[in-house]
């Protein structure tokens, strides 16, 4: 499984954050697999939560959610 460590970058908007950190890395690394995904809880979190419910009609699937002490780590089925 690939991981995609998001908890180093901000949470903020813009060119590095969360939901287009995902949308590069899917087409970066293709679809049709599980990806660990590791975020910040809070605004990180979040936004990955949304784009995940936004690119469900896609095909995209949090498939589990762990907390690990201040991070949360979901693993995300890609199309």
């Amino acid at each position: 499984m690939t991981d995609l460590d998001l908890s180093n970058q901000s949470g903020g908007c813009g060119s590095n954050s969360p939901a287009l950190t995902l949308m590069k890395f899917w087409l970066e690394v293709g679809g049709n697999q599980k990806v660990s995904v590791i975020a910040q809880e809070g605004v990180q979190a979040d936004q990955v939560e949304m784009w995940a419910a936004a690119m469900q009609e896609k095909g995209v699937k949090i498939l589990n959610k762990t907390l690990k002490g201040n991070k949360i780590i979901y693993e995300i089925f890609l199309p």
